[in-house]
């Protein structure tokens, strides 16, 4: 197994929980592919690389499982899971649907300062340079989008599904031009939210996310063909 950081074992402490820590490292490595999809990763090796007792490794490995970072077999342990195309046109499938929703019950309660932090964070995603600049913004514009929905559940289950997903955005972003035209449908979006046009605005997110979808599954597909 390939080491996370490339450096020396970490010796955690603090006021966030160790388990917390060991999760986020673990997370960014798979995201940036320093743990490669089907790459197998073992409890011991981890708890020593970063100083910590197996079972905060344990807890660290089922949270990230539950998240759809890792994998868990039976006899075969833990490796980090592949980019599936069936994962991602059916994590797209989910996001349209509960996104459309939670913007539906948002346009209502929007004011102006909404319509501004939008716009300040479209503004800073075009100036962006790097990818993990362009996905954190992206995720921020959306958050800031649904956050007058002032439904905490379903902007839960929305953040839930977009960590799952940041692994496919990257390779999105990171292969194609999406991101161009996903900023394109960004400034649709909030333009459609001013007029108060829910339904063309949600029609227009509807879209926009299952064409992200459609894009990973091709590119994905592709891929495999290779």
């Amino acid at each position: 197994m390939s080491d996370p950081d490339n450096a020396q074992p970490h010796h955690y402490g603090g006021s966030r929980s160790t388990a917390t820590l060991v999760i986020d490292e673990l997370r960014t490595a798979i995201l940036h592919n320093r743990l490669a999809g089907g790459e197998r990763v073992r409890q011991d090796a981890i708890a020593t690389q970063y100083g910590v007792s197996q079972m905060i490794v344990r807890e660290a490995f089922k949270q990230l499982t539950a998240e759809g970072f890792l994998k868990a077999e039976p006899r075969r342990g833990v490796s980090v899971a592949v980019l599936s195309a069936d994962e991602a046109w059916e994590v797209s499938q989910l996001r349209a649907l509960v996104e459309c929703q939670a913007l539906r019950w948002a346009i209502p309660n929007m004011v102006r300062a909404d319509f501004v932090k939008c716009e300040d964070v479209l503004d800073a995603l075009d100036a962006a340079g790097s990818v993990d600049e362009k996905i954190s913004l992206n995720a921020r514009f959306h958050a800031v989008l649904y956050a007058p929905a002032r439904r905490p559940k379903t902007l839960e289950l929305i953040e839930n599904l977009r960590m799952n997903f940041e692994r496919y955005l990257r390779f999105t972003w990171e292969e194609t031009h999406h991101s161009e035209q996903s900023q394109a449908e960004h400034r649709s979006i909030l333009e459609l939210c001013k007029i108060r046009d829910t339904e063309r605005a949600c029609d227009t997110l509807r879209k926009h996310i299952l064409a992200t979808g459609d894009l990973l599954v091709e590119s994905l597909n592709a891929s495999q063909r290779l």
